[in-house]
């Protein structure tokens, strides 16, 4: 064969092999050439230099299969050996790697347009399952870096996937320093395989991320006291996927606080005195601090503010206070302040003085009024008369009797409350006890019908004192009755047509006298005598014939009624003592009508039943 048909053959076979230009595919070309992609950032990954040597037993230069076998012995490790014997020209390779292509980018993976340009090149970044990178060597000799979309139609055929890149981690990330609140801990990368990579951290508190913390470096705040910290060292290698481990837990320890000035007590300790607690200083000044007072060696019982006021239970005692400074995140550190002096009794204050209203009178009511203090006082009362004290006189008010008439009277009131002492100060004297005044609550009245033959009583009513002595006289018409001096009294003939009243004297040791008249009662009646005769003269008519008498009074007039069962009734006058009335239109039979007369200012009325057989 001749040489220019050796030459011919050669170029054949070549075009077999490799593409004539890259991919027909809708991309952007982010830049061109070794040293203009690399003065970008779009790395080459060494081939500019390694491109004379064959990957694969494929062409050497620029060319996309030696590329891309370039970069799978040199970026992924594979052999310097074909995988099948398929992978030679670039249609062939996904078919011939038909178990490990798909359509999924992936970094490291091979972009294979088998049908539709014969090319393959490099994935180095997935953007989107939309979107990828590749870096390429193309037959005509250039060296790009394309970006390719899904929209822009020329997707590849497919992805194979020879194998996947991997940063190995061959010592796990650790912290180091003091894990405790305020302090700063520092994150080792650990060990990687290959080595030279870049990373990036991410601090955890209880495996969750903290926001913001990707320093190597973190410091801890008091919200993480007790809780566990970890760090996340993610490595990252161009050419391979990012891979993130996490370090050892440890856990995060509460900060220490310490005291540089001892907390003190300051006020008088005496019963009713407010003591005060300082805090002291310490070296946070941004702490909560609680309380707790003493009493000698014993705690006080609700005793937990700044301040307590010394209580009575408190005399003799010594009284101090531990201050406890705390802080979240912090442990907390209880201090005691020095001791007061041991507690003395209070003493009152008198704010006003006390005094006695009222009359100085037998049998009017003394009242005394305590004044104020500070503090609140029980207060005590002791009346006197003439400077000697009355006895079981204790109270706050008081009635002079009879004893205390001509004195003078005055009250001690004594303050007392648990822990002071007691204050005794007397009121000024009294004018003398005077007389008293009977005082009538109740008016006496008389009880009964004044009608002769009845019993009339005096009703006392009531006054004060209640131990008064009562006299009755009874009047007539407002006059005197000689003798009639009882309570009681019957009516006679002789009150007939007057008016009977009493008077009632009330009479007490100490006491004026007093006197109430009662009211008159209506004029004394008494009462008559009334005969009923009947009788039916006529058929369907009774007829009723009655007499009416009284002793010592003359024949009477007045009226008189008769009714019958159905309620017709008929009035008439009554005559000197006598009246006659007939009732027409009544049934047959045994009818009972009533018969009432009506009386008079003299006579009081009466009513009689009266039965007739009517024909």
């Amino acid at each position: 064969m001749s040489r220019s048909r050796i030459a011919l053959l050669v170029l054949l076979l070549a075009s077999l092999l490799v593409p004539s230009a890259p991919a027909q595919a809708a991309s952007t070309v982010l830049c061109t050439g070794y040293t203009s992609c690399n003065d970008k950032g779009y790395p080459h990954a060494g081939y500019a230099q390694a491109k004379d040597t064959s990957y694969w037993n494929m062409y050497t230069g620029t060319n996309c299969t030696n590329y891309v076998a370039y970069r799978m012995v040199s970026t992924l490790g594979l052999p310097n050996k074909r995988p099948a014997a398929g992978v030679g020209n670039a249609r062939d390779w996904g078919t011939a790697m038909s178990s490990v292509t798909d359509m999924t980018p992936t970094i490291g993976s091979v972009a294979w347009w088998g049908k539709t340009g014969n090319h393959v090149a490099y994935v180095e970044r997935v953007v989107s399952a939309d979107e990828f990178w590749v870096s390429e060597s193309n037959w005509s000799g250039a060296f790009d870096w394309r970006k390719v979309t899904r929209a822009g139609g020329g997707w590849p055929d497919g992805f194979i996937h020879f194998t996947t890149p991997a940063l190995v981690n061959s010592a796990k990330p650790a912290i180091t320093g003091s894990a405790q609140v305020t302090g700063t801990v520092k994150a080792t990368d650990g060990s990687w395989s290959p080595a030279g990579n870049s990373y990036a951290h991410q601090w955890l508190i209880d495996g969750a991320p903290v926001s913001g913390a990707t320093s190597s470096s973190f410091k801890l705040t008091s919200p993480m006291a007790g809780k566990s910290l970890s760090v996340q060292v993610t490595a990252s290698r161009s050419g391979y996927p990012a891979t993130s481990v996490v370090s050892d837990s440890v856990a995060v320890a509460p900060g220490t606080l310490a005291m540089t000035a001892r907390p003190a007590v300051t006020g008088t300790p005496q019963v009713g005195s407010r003591l005060t607690a300082s805090n002291g200083t310490w070296s946070r000044t941004d702490l909560a601090f609680t309380y707790q007072w003493f009493a000698g060696a014993a705690p006080i019982g609700g005793a937990t503010g700044p301040t307590y006021v010394v209580g009575a239970s408190d005399v003799d005692q010594s009284i101090s206070v531990a201050v406890t400074a705390g802080r979240s995140g912090f442990t907390s550190a209880t201090v005691g302040a020095t001791a007061s002096a041991k507690v003395i009794p209070g003493t009152f204050t008198r704010k006003a003085a006390p005094s006695v209203t009222g009359k100085p009178r037998v049998g009017s009511r003394l009242t005394a009024t305590p004044g104020s203090w500070s503090p609140d006082a029980t207060v005590g009362f002791q009346w006197s008369a003439d400077g000697r004290a009355i006895d079981g006189a204790t109270a706050s008010t008081f009635v002079p009797t009879a004893r205390e008439r001509g004195a003078t009277i005055r009250v001690r009131v004594t303050a007392r409350r648990p822990g002071f002492t007691p204050l005794s100060p007397s009121t000024a004297k009294s004018k003398p006890v005077t007389t008293g005044r009977i005082r009538i609550a109740a008016a006496p009245a008389i009880s009964g019908s004044p009608v002769v033959g009845s019993v009339l009583t005096i009703q006392p009513g009531t006054v004060s004192p209640a131990g008064a002595t009562v006299r009755y006289q009874w009047l007539r018409d407002g006059k005197v009755l000689s003798g009639a001096t009882r309570q009681v009294r019957t009516v006679s003939t002789r009150d007939l047509g007057h008016r009977l009243s009493a008077r009632v004297t009330y009479k007490a040791s100490g006491y004026s006298a007093v006197t109430a008249t009662t009211a008159s009662l209506r004029r004394t009646r008494t009462t008559p005598k009334v005969s009923v005769a009947a009788t039916s003269p006529v058929a369907g008519t009774a007829t009723f014939t009655i007499r009416v008498s009284a002793s010592g009074v003359a024949p009477p007039a007045g009226r008189m009624t008769v009714s019958d069962a159905s309620g017709h009734a008929r009035t008439v006058a009554v005559t000197r003592g006598r009246a006659t009335i007939s009732l027409t239109g009544q049934a047959a039979g045994l009818q009972t009508y009533r018969v009432t007369y009506r009386g008079t200012s003299a006579l009081v009325a009466v009513t009689k039943d009266k039965s007739v057989q009517v024909r």
